[in-house]
């Protein structure tokens, strides 16, 4: 399945706006970081949980050179929770970038709470 363009809900926009403000990042750089929150997520999201009265994006804005890698991560997921990949490759990637957007607008109040999302191999002992 091939998709050139891909609209978020409006609650995802007004948050990922906030998180801009927040931490200083652009909210494609944002959604990146949110769809893999929701891929380590155990529920299956819901895509009929989310409006389509958001912004829109660019796939290659979302993913930019990672792209192959960001879709087989999708490919994974959804394999491992019994969907069909040409029927919900676009449905579950909308529905990880939002609920993405809204676990991550949960948990970042500034700059400094993304590091804090590291696994621990990624931290320095003190």
């Amino acid at each position: 399945m091939s998709f050139n363009r891909i609209r978020i809900s409006k609650i995802a926009t007004v948050r990922l706006s906030i998180l801009k403000g927040r931490t200083g990042l652009t909210p494609n750089i944002l959604c990146r970081i949110g769809f893999c929150l929701s891929l380590s997520e155990p529920a299956v999201p819901n895509p009929n949980d989310y409006d389509e009265n958001g912004q829109e994006f660019n796939r290659y804005t979302l993913t930019g050179e990672w792209d192959r890698f960001f879709i087989a991560l999708l490919k994974e997921r959804l394999l491992s929770d019994g969907l069909d990949y040409k029927r919900d490759l676009l449905p579950q990637f909308r529905a990880h970038l939002n609920r993405g957007a809204i676990i991550l607008f949960e948990k970042v109040k500034d700059l400094m709470d993304l590091y804090e999302l590291l696994p621990d191999s990624g931290k320095k002992s003190k």
